[in-house]
């Protein structure tokens, strides 16, 4: 009854065949292959939903598309908080940009792992913090969630040098290629750490996983948990918005789209809660990064 309800719902609202979804990222990433899998859930709402990506300056090139699209419920934009808060917290101008979109939804969660290659000296935490205090360290990252991460972990240390890189693949590519003795990776790499190729020092989760501590756990009181969801654009009307929680919320609630979000991408699937409580939790958490991003 509820997906009936949920049909007739969209078929009333809508006025395309299909759902456009854009993701600010390029094909093959973690965000673009999670938006894929849902796409795939919402067809068994028959909902008709397809991925467009618009990748280029860390998601701002998608994230301002989107700022331009009507409010009519035919696109959405599905991004992370490296996308809305990190981008945002960057300059005054994006973050005036980014308020104005529409939280609709908060889908997944997941966070990132502290790697080193296998034959080096840096095999735990306690050895990194170590080796900072007296060498330079390179520290490769493939965000502005991890950059803002390493700038509290190693508050003003000169012997820590940050790598920035455009994704995991070029993060990894550095560290086997020793252009960078330490980096930050998905949780997609957690089997290269249990067969051996690479050591696990921590993970960004509040808790630990894979048998790994978190930073937190680790008494450093610094973690970075990443959630991704969906966005419309300004001034959609709350009628189309909660239409499209709706939507996204029961696609949360299929055993195929959570296995399919574990065993694929890592990552879990958040509890579900409203726009509103969403768009809090997303306000709540610029004001308590901006102190340490701005350290």
């Amino acid at each position: 009854m509820k997906k009936l309800l949920i049909t007739l719902l969209f078929a009333i609202t809508a006025h395309a065949d299909t759902l456009k979804i854009i993701v600010p990222y390029a094909p093959g990433g973690n965000t673009d292959l999670t938006a894929r899998l849902i796409a795939k859930e919402l067809a068994n709402q028959n909902i008709d939903a397809v991925v467009i990506n618009r990748p280029g300056a860390e998601g701002l090139v998608g994230q301002n598309d989107m700022l331009t699209q009507r409010p009519d419920g035919n696109t959405v934009l599905f991004t992370g908080s490296g996308g809305i808060i990190y981008n945002s917290l960057a300059s005054v101008a994006n973050y005036e940009k980014m308020r104005q979109l529409v939280p609709v939804s908060r889908m997944t969660i997941t966070g990132q792992l502290l790697v080193t290659k296998r034959d080096n000296p840096i095999k735990t935490w306690e050895q990194l913090q170590s080796a900072a205090r007296t060498r330079t360290v390179t520290i490769g990252t493939n965000s502005g969630i991890m950059r803002s991460m390493i700038q509290e972990l190693f508050p003003n240390n000169p012997n820590v040098i940050i790598v920035p890189y455009n994704s995991d693949t070029q993060a990894m590519t550095g560290l086997l290629s020793s252009t960078v003795e330490v980096a930050t990776v998905t949780f997609v790499f957690e089997t290269n750490i249990a067969n051996g190729e690479l050591n696990g020092l921590a993970v960004t989760t509040d808790t630990g996983r894979f048998g790994i501590r978190s930073l937190r756990e680790l008494g450093t009181g610094v973690s970075r948990e990443q959630w991704y969801g969906f966005f419309l654009p300004p001034n959609t009307p709350n009628e189309i918005r909660n239409r499209l929680a709706l939507a996204f919320n029961t696609a949360k609630s299929s055993p195929e789209l959570e296995h399919a979000i574990k065993t694929s991408i890592h990552a879990t699937l958040s509890k579900t809660v409203t726009p509103n409580e969403f768009a809090h939790a997303i306000e709540a958490e610029y004001r308590k990064l901006l102190p340490a991003y701005n350290k």
